[in-house]
């Protein structure tokens, strides 16, 4: 979608070749394969490659480095100016139900308010020019919908890792349907000073 919208090359990371491969793939069906270039790294290692990025978008993808080491890391490899676009986990409410905290304090327990995160950015030298939350219907549209009975067929499978797998997941489907809204993925831009 940003090789469409912008016209420009866009340098794609990531630390599984097979996303990449798909990637690749539909950016050919796209008719804008030869604006991609794919590079399978660690998002930690972008400075190391990269040092004067216009844009840095980055979706589920700074949770494996944490929020804001991530903002820390990818600074040097933004140009004066440059943007960062970054979705993060969030709680949306200080007002959680206690089985939502439980559930991300094992599974995510860096996982911040988004004023924390707002703080965090413009503590690592960012500017916020805002946020977007993530619509529910992102999370059950064409994700949890089909998950959901995927997860279900895996609850009873003879292999006990998969079978916890599964379990996990209907846990945080039942986590996200009760918890009322009080966590999302947020989206902020930032800009470099």
């Amino acid at each position: 979608m940003l090789a469409t919208a912008l016209g420009v090359t866009i340098h794609a990371v990531d630390s599984h070749q097979p996303f990449l491969d798909e990637l690749r793939r539909r950016a050919e069906d796209a008719g804008v394969g030869s604006r991609i270039q794919a590079h399978c790294m660690e998002m930690s290692d972008i400075p190391a490659v990269f040092s004067s990025i216009d844009l840095l978008w980055s979706e589920g993808a700074a949770y494996n480095i944490g929020f804001a080491d991530a903002l820390a890391r990818w600074a040097p490899a933004l140009r004066s100016g440059g943007f960062v676009v970054v979705s993060e986990l969030a709680w949306l409410s200080e007002a959680a139900p206690a089985a939502a905290r439980d559930f991300f304090r094992a599974g995510y327990p860096d996982m911040k308010l988004t004023t924390e995160n707002i703080r965090l950015a413009q503590e690592a030298g960012y500017r916020m020019l805002g946020t977007h939350n993530l619509p529910r219907a992102a999370w059950i549209d064409d994700y949890y919908e089909v998950l959901e009975p995927r997860a279900t067929t895996l609850a009873s499978h003879q292999d006990a890792g998969v079978r916890a797998l599964a379990q996990e997941t209907l846990k945080e489907i039942e986590i996200f349907e009760t918890a009322g809204g009080s966590y999302g993925y947020v989206f902020y831009l930032l800009q470099r000073s």
